[in-house]
């Protein structure tokens, strides 16, 4: 077991990307969030659903039982933006969160939204539920162009180790 866990909810694959790309990096460990009901990938009802539910701050039902978190001395979490926020999954995560003498590590993608908004409102969170803020970063539509992404990547890495 690595004594790094990245924890992520990803719709269309670029925080996926971005989570596995990073654990090669840091030898972390991967927990990718999955709610119970599904959010539409595509349209309209993607935005309604995801939307809605981030903006009102809900916390849907995930799939399986949550990390233990205990064992880990850095957790990076990383979200999608949705209307300026992290995705309603991050809700039901950080609800049980407890990041009590952890370095914490964020990042965020989006396709061009606002990912400062997102992440000030998860280092809020990271701070209240005990852990220390190292460092963040910004994704754009990571999946557009990989070889950047992966340059990303390796230098957000290196600031967090």
């Amino acid at each position: 077991m690595a004594d790094t866990l990245i924890v992520y909810f990803s719709l269309e694959g670029n925080v996926d990307f971005v989570s596995r790309e990073l654990a090669k990096e840091l030898g972390a460990d991967l927990y990718r969030l999955q709610t119970v009901k599904e959010y539409p990938k595509k349209g309209l009802m993607k935005f309604v659903h995801g939307g809605r539910d981030t903006i009102k701050g809900f916390k849907p039902e995930l799939k399986g039982q949550l990390p233990d978190l205990s064992a880990y001395k850095t957790i990076l979490v990383g979200a999608p933006v949705w209307a300026s926020k992290p995705a309603a999954p991050l809700n039901t995560f950080f609800d049980g969160a407890d990041f009590s003498g952890k370095s914490v590590s964020l990042f965020a993608s989006s396709a061009g939204g606002n990912s400062k908004k997102c992440l000030s409102i998860m280092r809020e969170i990271a701070g209240k539920k005990g852990g220390t803020v190292k460092a963040e970063e910004e994704f754009t539509n990571p999946l557009k162009d990989p070889e950047k992404t992966i340059a990303q990547v390796k230098a957000f890495a290196e600031r967090i180790k």
